[in-house]
């Protein structure tokens, strides 16, 4: 019997990384060998995921990153490669472009000084050159921007660096902690006053901008309803964006770590198996078969006020971040505007 296909099969596949960022999660040490991720590649392809992110640490770093793309394209999976943008030269992009790779750019700043201060390394000046270069080659997909406490309010700054440039679509990715996040972190998740506050930024922007986006975070949709705020899905053939499901996608997709463990989530502490010991389908056929994962998942588990929204089942909470913050695989989300009470009382809603 065939598998369920994984939503996205997600694949940091370097930790190494020339830049340090205030919101990296960290990276397992260790790298597949060249051999073993040609193997995985075949083992990917044969899952039919709607998509592939390569990611790391920096992608680019990886001395045979265009080695292992070509045989991916060959597979006609549909490829997103996320990079800082600090490494592009012009040959590179023109190799990237010829291939049919999906570039999502990471800037999480609408001004060198924030940019600069959380990606420690890095130039604004120089990613908002190199988006440019993308955008002549038609290879920049998207900006990536990782929604936190110092950068939210420049969300509608991103939006106007998006439309100066041309590109057509923006990911905001809510801040995701890790196992050693500190909650007292001025630069971590936000609050749900100021999720709903960074929410309509989004919505504002786009219609301002018409840079269409996608809000990374399951609850977006259940606030927009909830709020009737004016919010459009992405265009079909946008890829990642265009999710069958908007909810919380814990459990239904596969993150590979540098040394091959395989999570379901980035940020789950959760190692499922390793592509080093088994195959990938082997290990996506336990996952769909674990009580426990199932038992994550399933969103009539859900404890306080998650289980009590009427929006569960189209949202579910971010599971990682709720574990990673209350300690509780089935407690509500703690970053969700629709907190029905102390909506404005910041840190003790994420706590």
């Amino acid at each position: 019997m065939s598998l369920k296909s994984p939503h996205i099969v997600d694949w940091a596949i370097t930790s190494g990384c020339n830049l340090s960022c205030r919101h990296c999660r960290g990276m397992t040490q260790g790298e597949v060998s060249t051999e073993r991720a040609r193997e995985l590649i075949e083992e990917i392809a044969e899952l039919t995921p709607n998509c592939v992110i390569v990611e790391g640490g920096e992608p680019l770093l990886r001395d045979d990153l265009l080695e292992l793309l070509k045989p991916m394209r060959q597979k006609q999976l549909n490829i997103y490669l996320i990079t800082n943008g600090m490494l592009l030269t012009s040959k590179l992009i023109t190799s990237l472009a010829s291939l049919g790779i999906k570039l999502m750019l990471s800037i999480d700043g609408d001004n060198a000084t924030t940019y600069e201060a959380i990606r420690g390394g890095a130039n604004f000046s120089r990613v908002i050159e190199q988006a440019q270069n993308c955008v002549r080659e038609e290879l920049l997909e998207t900006i990536n921007f990782t929604v936190m406490k110092a950068n939210y309010t420049e969300i509608p700054g991103i939006f106007e660096i998006a439309e100066s440039l041309g590109v057509k679509q923006i990911n905001l990715i809510g801040f995701k902690p890790c196992h050693n996040y500190n909650c007292n972190n001025d630069n971590g998740i936000l609050t749900p006053s100021e999720y709903l506050e960074a929410i309509n930024f989004a919505c504002n922007a786009a219609r301002k901008t018409g840079v269409s986006f996608y809000f990374d975070e399951p609850f977006f949709w259940p606030v927009v309803k909830n709020r009737g705020l004016h919010a459009e899905m992405p265009a079909s053939h946008s890829g990642i964006v265009s999710s069958s499901t908007t909810a919380c996608i814990f459990g239904e997709y596969i993150f590979i770590e540098p040394n091959g463990d395989v999570k379901p989530c980035s940020f789950a502490p959760l190692v499922m198996g390793n592509i080093n010991d088994k195959c990938l389908q082997a290990i996506w056929s336990d996952m769909l078969d674990s009580p426990a994962l199932r038992q994550i998942k399933d969103p009539h588990n859900r404890t306080g006020q998650c289980g009590d929204c009427p929006y569960v089942t189209e949202c579910k909470g971010c599971r990682s971040r709720t574990f990673l913050v209350r300690g509780d695989w089935f407690a509500s989300d703690p970053c969700c505007p629709l907190s029905f009470r102390q909506l404005d009382k910041s840190q003790d809603n994420i706590r």
